[in-house]
């Protein structure tokens, strides 16, 4: 996996001997270490958390060291930077300083500095001294960043210079971090990445080391099935899982179960290639929360490491239901399930940075939804898009021939399309209906479906699929659609009751705030032609919305409701309002960006930004959650073009404020038909007779029915996240 493969290759172990009178942190050290190469990451830092407030003042450098190099690993870099610098500045002589030189490399190479990490690593070899291991690592870590045309020459030099490294199991642990950089070279690196990975077998069974030897015997399992030799990638894979035991959960263990299966799946042996799908999946969940999710072009390792993991079982149990029967059949129908809701809890756990608020939503089972409800998951694997039905009755499945890179394609491009008000949209729409929905339908036909609660995969986030159109009408005339990020942390309002009372803010010309936005979010928010103006004052037109006054004045007649407009809508005055408990109903009229993270996430008041986070902190008071928000509505925000992670943050946005759902825009949207679109909706809303879902869907409609507003650019990015009813 990459994450693990990562940490090989970067991370230094530093254990060793430390002063004689530290022999505790010598030993706290070396344990810590331990569990930081296993991936026992929370343990390790507590540990050396511990330690350190126990030193105070005469804390070592090797434990500030070692502590910053474990939140290294955990992808906390700030704090990783803060301990390695300390360490690096109180280093006592030039070996030790190198050690830290080393791993200061690593965080400068995981930032993109790849200028400060040569220096550093360069630094580090040549302060080494007699310590051939710190000289050999940063080595390693330089080989990383050579020209791929270069890097051979360099491992082959750095297998020489192993060998000269005295202890055995320090020499094993190189000799596997250089057996795996050879091998990810391919044809040409084959050969030094088996003696390498084949020597390092053998020194840790000289040593008794299993864990190491467990490592050694994965490489060569990778090797060999890279290669094509899958009986004895399997052999040795079934020999490393074997020397780990009854060890607990870890990294490692899931990337041996993951190849088991895919090496079972290879020989024909799909029960027991579902078996370790399986056994890989519950591994990845017991160690979730000390996998670090790192991000590349904006795109997170759980996508490239673990999200594989889980579609594998996913599609081996729904190829394996396809020939099943009865209870047996439905089993694997649930299983591929409960895969999927897996997924989403991840990505969502992943974008807010924040596990336990996740798993703390109100569920939904399916057992539990109402009548003519059905939620769809549409699941994009390599050569199929598979689509999971729900009902109260139970679940069903079908499928569609298409590759996972054409399906992107066509949603990106019907996604812009309606984006861009473009007029050869409808071919697209009917097309990507033919894929999502024409399979279907007679089965929502035949459980007279009136609700579709749909949870995208991937650049299905992107597209609204009320816009999708089967040749007659759009997807809308015919379901009330809601989007949900996964149905197990979906809450479940009751629908009917009274909407209660509404908070409106507004913020038709933005104020002090100006002054505080960053470039980027400049950027964010109006866009390259507004972002490269040479003044204030084109920045403060740019962003200006006049019809939120009309908005909101003509929302106020339609609600009970509270109005901040303009300078009133200040964040503390915001806080005050909503923190009061007194609103079932915020709704928020002002601009509002949702990007591929959470901290970069905001939503714009008069005198400042309110972050996704922030608002958790803002609603955390007693008296809101004793009477917490139904809706969140945020009628100008606007998701980032082309990102499927960003539509994420509406639904962020809603679990932050611990509102049941969210309405929002996938793009900006013409003032009028904004107005127009909320006033129907909340007139809907307030009679207690509609679900959210139906009253967006009455709203939609009627500006289907105008001639002024029937292009979907105009009503089809309005999405409602979470709670439908």
């Amino acid at each position: 996996m990459k994450a693990k493969l990562f940490g090989l290759v970067l991370i230094v172990v530093a254990c060793g001997p430390v002063a004689a009178a530290a022999d505790d942190v010598a030993t706290v050290i070396e344990t810590a270490a331990k569990h930081r190469r296993e991936g026992n990451l929370r343990v390790a830092i507590e540990l050396l958390e511990t330690a350190r407030a126990r030193a105070g003042s005469a804390c070592p450098a090797r434990l500030n060291g070692e502590l910053g190099a474990t939140y290294f690993q955990a992808h906390r870099l700030r704090e990783a930077q803060a301990r390695l610098e300390e360490a690096y500045a109180e280093a006592a002589d030039p070996r030790e300083r190198a050690l830290f030189a080393n791993d200061l490399g690593n965080l400068s190479a995981s930032r993109g500095s790849q200028s400060d990490a040569i220096r550093y690593y360069e630094e580090a070899r040549a302060n080494a001294g007699s310590d051939t291991g710190i000289a050999v690592s940063a080595g390693l870590n330089l080989a990383r960043l050579d020209p791929e045309d270069q890097r051979l020459a360099r491992l082959a030099f750095l297998a020489d210079e192993i060998t000269r490294v005295a202890d055995k199991r320090e020499r094993a642990r190189y000799l596997v971090n250089l057996g795996s950089q050879a091998r990810a070279l391919g044809t040409s690196g084959a050969r030094l990445a088996y003696e390498s990975l084949d020597q390092a077998r053998s020194l840790a069974r000289e040593v008794g080391d299993r864990w190491l030897l467990a490592e050694a015997l994965n490489g060569l399992a990778q090797l060999y099935e890279e290669h094509g030799r899958s009986s004895d990638a399997l052999r040795l894979t079934e020999e490393a899982t074997a020397e780990l035991g009854a060890e607990q959960a870890s990294e490692l263990l899931v990337e041996l179960e993951w190849r088991r299966g895919r090496l079972f799946r290879a020989l024909g042996r799909d029960d027991l290639a579902l078996r370790s799908y399986q056994s890989a999946v519950e591994q990845i969940e017991a160690i979730r929360q000390d996998i670090p999710v790192e991000y590349v072009d904006g795109r997170s390792s759980f996508r490239a490491t673990l999200e594989p993991i889980y579609l594998g079982l996913a599609d081996l149990a729904l190829q394996r239901a396809e020939g099943a029967g009865g209870e047996q059949r439905l089993q694997l129908f649930r299983q591929a399930r409960d895969t999927v809701e897996l997924i989403k809890q991840t990505e969502l756990q992943d974008y807010l940075g924040d596990r336990c608020l996740v798993e703390s939503a109100r569920p939904l089972t399916g057992s539990s939804l109402p009548p003519r409800t059905a939620v769809l998951y549409p699941v994009i694997l390599d050569k199929r898009l598979a689509l999971l039905v729900e009902t109260a009755d139970g679940i069903s499945y079908r499928h569609v021939d298409i590759d996972a890179a054409s399906l992107r394609s066509q949603a990106l491009a019907f996604a812009a399309s309606v984006r861009e008000a473009k007029p050869e949209y409808m071919s697209q729409a009917r097309g990507l209906y033919d894929l999502l929905l024409r399979p279907i339908e007679p089965l929502l036909a035949q459980n007279k479906i009136e609700t579709l609660v749909v949870v995208p995969d991937g650049a299905l986030r992107l597209i609204p699929m009320g816009a999708l159109h089967d040749g007659k009408r759009f997807a809308i005339a015919k379901f009330a659609i809601a989007i949900a990020p996964g149905l197990t942390i979906t809450s479940a309002s009751k629908p009917g009751k009274d909407v209660g009372k509404v908070l409106l803010a507004g913020l038709s010309e933005p104020g002090p705030v100006l002054d505080k936005l960053t470039q980027q979010a400049i950027e964010q928010l109006a866009g390259s032609e507004v972002a490269g103006g040479i003044g204030a004052a084109d920045v403060r037109e740019g962003l200006a919305l006049p019809g939120v006054t009309e908005e909101i004045q003509a929302l106020k007649s339609k609600t009970k409701g509270d109005r901040l407009l303009n300078s009133e809508f200040t964040v503390a005055r915001f806080k005050s309002e909503v923190g009061s408990g007194r609103y079932r109903v915020v709704h928020i009229a002002s601009h509002a960006v949702f990007s591929q993270r959470a901290e970069t996430s905001f939503i714009l008041a008069y005198d400042g930004v309110i972050t996704i986070d922030e608002l958790q902190t803002l609603l955390r008071v007693e008296e809101v959650q004793q009477n917490p928000i139904d809706l969140l509505s945020l009628s100008a925000c606007q998701t980032a073009e082309g990102d499927d992670r960003a539509p994420l943050g509406i639904a962020g946005a809603a679990l932050r404020a611990h509102a049941g759902s969210a309405l929002g825009s996938l793009w900006p949207v013409d003032d009028e038909a904004t107005k127009t679109l909320m006033v129907r909706f909340y007139e809907q809303l307030t009679t207690g007779k509609s679900s959210k879902a139906k009253a967006l869907q009455q709203a939609q409609l009627d500006l289907i029915s105008s001639r002024s507003f029937d292009h979907p650019f105009f009503w089809a990015p309005f999405i409602l996240v979470g709670s439908w009813q």
